[in-house]
């Protein structure tokens, strides 16, 4: 499959420049431009058609939202849009998902969620391009390509996000910390957490310390040279 043709649209020069850059360290993606405004995402989308626009919703002039519905006007193949936006507005979400969008996230977030996105949308166009444009979809094929953008999270389970956190801790870390282990699958110490999201140490083991106090994580220690334990954790059942 090809490089992905992708349009960067955000009001901040430099934001869009750090979400360029992960899509060309990606290696599925190439950067087709980026828009400041919506005039210009707008015209370069016509202009380009990229297959792929990472979009802002808070634009200087046009809202992202505004952008999107023209965007899904114009003739042609259509573009897909992941939205990655600091609005969190219940009517801007539902917006944003009746334009289409292929996912919605919310800034600020991790690399490893970007990466994990940008993950589950190529494999989706693997999925679709194996398929063949003249393709007859049975039930399961629909329900992959209409499967809820939040997919590559659905491993963790309602019950570990939904509880009331002491103070200090926030519910996007904590399902940032809970994805991390998740996806290594394997025992982790908070300096590897804490490497891997950006936290500090002290923060990602009071994560890991939380988890562990209801029983949705476990300790593995293991000893160093110096005979001293460190402590390794693991989710349950992982």
């Amino acid at each position: 499959m090809s490089q992905i043709r992708t349009v960067v649209v955000d009001d901040d020069k430099e934001v869009a420049g750090v979400h360029t850059g992960f899509l060309l360290a990606h290696g599925a993606f190439d950067s087709a431009g980026k828009a400041y405004t919506g005039a210009d995402a707008l015209a370069m989308i016509a202009d380009l058609r990229p297959e792929l626009v990472l979009l802002d919703i808070h634009l200087p002039d046009l809202s992202g939202i505004e952008v999107l519905r023209a965007v899904r006007n114009l003739p042609g193949e259509p573009v897909d849009v992941i939205a990655i936006t600091a609005a969190r507005e219940l009517d801007t979400v539902r917006a944003a998902m009746a334009g289409g969008v292929l996912h919605y996230l919310v800034k600020p977030f991790t690399a490893r969620v970007l990466m994990d996105r940008l993950d589950a949308y190529v494999e989706r166009r693997r999925h679709i391009s194996g398929s063949g444009q003249a393709a007859v979809l049975d039930q399961d094929g629909i329900d992959r390509l209409l499967a809820p953008a939040g997919a590559p999270l659905a491993t963790i389970p309602a019950s570990r996000v939904s509880v009331a956190l002491p103070k200090g801790l926030s519910q996007p870390t904590l399902e940032a910390v809970i994805a991390d282990l998740n996806a290594t699958g394997a025992a982790s110490s908070a300096s590897e957490v804490a490497g891997r999201l950006g936290l500090a140490r002290v923060s990602a083991r009071r994560y890991l310390e939380y988890l562990v106090s209801r029983g949705e994580a476990r300790i593995t220690p293991r000893y160093g040279a110096a005979g001293r334990p460190e402590k390794f954790y693991l989710l349950t059942g992982g």
